[in-house]
């Protein structure tokens, strides 16, 4: 008799209160974004101590992956990662917290979905007219439709409307 492999492996708990399951980073974030986390950092470090203030961390996570959680939030989070009670914290530390809430609770899957409901009216696909429209009501960018209709077949592969799984690979979330 075979034994699954997926059974005989435990499951992770990103709530257990280890020392070591704190430290424990399953994914990387995206090199960009590492790179606009750092400029963030950066902007609140400016004589590059290497250290910002619980309030600079606070408005830097609320920019990453933490966008429409309380302060409550944002703090109960801080705690869950970093053990001590402190008020200086390093670039190690913001990337860490935003890797734990980014792949281990959701934050990439909640910010796919507002991205996407931003764009879906009625069939829930996106397509020229949908990007058309976000376009004309939130930025002020001039993009020919043969342009939005290559980016909408380059992610659908071939088709004529992305789905949320088309845009999620697009962007890179998937």
């Amino acid at each position: 008799m075979k034994l699954d492999k997926k059974k005989q492996q435990p499951q992770q708990n990103p709530k257990n209160n280890t020392k070591s399951s704190k430290q424990q980073v399953i994914q990387k974030l995206p090199d960009d974004m590492e790179s606009e986390i750092r400029d963030c950092f950066n902007f609140y470090d400016p004589q590059r101590s290497g250290y910002i203030n619980r309030q600079n961390l606070r408005s830097i996570l609320g920019n990453f992956a933490f966008i429409n959680k309380t302060v409550k939030d944002i703090e109960e989070e801080i705690h869950d990662v970093v053990d001590e009670q402190r008020d200086s914290f390093s670039l190690k530390d913001v990337i860490n917290l935003i890797q734990r809430r980014w792949f281990e609770n959701k934050g990439r899957d909640e910010e796919i979905d507002e991205i996407y409901e931003l764009f879906v009216k009625k069939d829930r696909k996106i397509g020229l007219s949908e990007i058309k429209n976000v376009f004309a009501q939130y930025l002020d960018i001039q993009i020919s439709d043969s342009d939005i209709l290559e980016f909408i077949q380059d992610a659908s592969k071939g088709k004529d409307a992305m789905t949320k799984d088309d845009l999620a690979s697009k962007m890179n979330y998937i």
